[in-house]
């Protein structure tokens, strides 16, 4: 995934890591980029970014780490991607929720 920005200690992030690596993750797939989106260099448009998201979403929904990988979202604070079936900006607005 892209770069993150830690708001946690390394052991516990390590910690949250493979807790959410043991749930079995359902982004493990074989399609990556459809959690993560293209490179930085290939622009994708909105509607198709909105497709990609929405189909991770579902995939999320049924995922059996989703309470796993929203605990390390909310720990690492990524830049990009769909995780525990939010988007980046649902992640920002439910961090400001909760401070």
């Amino acid at each position: 995934m892209n770069e993150v920005t830690t708001s946690r200690g390394d052991e516990q992030l390590s910690d949250l890591r493979d807790v959410l690596v043991n749930a079995d993750p359902a982004c493990e797939s074989d399609d990556a980029e459809l959690f993560t989106g293209p490179d930085l260099f290939e622009p994708e448009p909105d509607d198709v970014r909105e497709a990609r998201e929405a189909k991770a979403k579902a995939l999320c929904a049924e995922c059996p780490a989703r309470a796993a990988c929203l605990a390390y979202a909310l720990a690492v604070v990524p830049e990009a991607g769909v995780w525990a079936g939010l988007t980046i900006e649902e992640l920002r607005d439910l961090r400001e929720v909760a401070a």
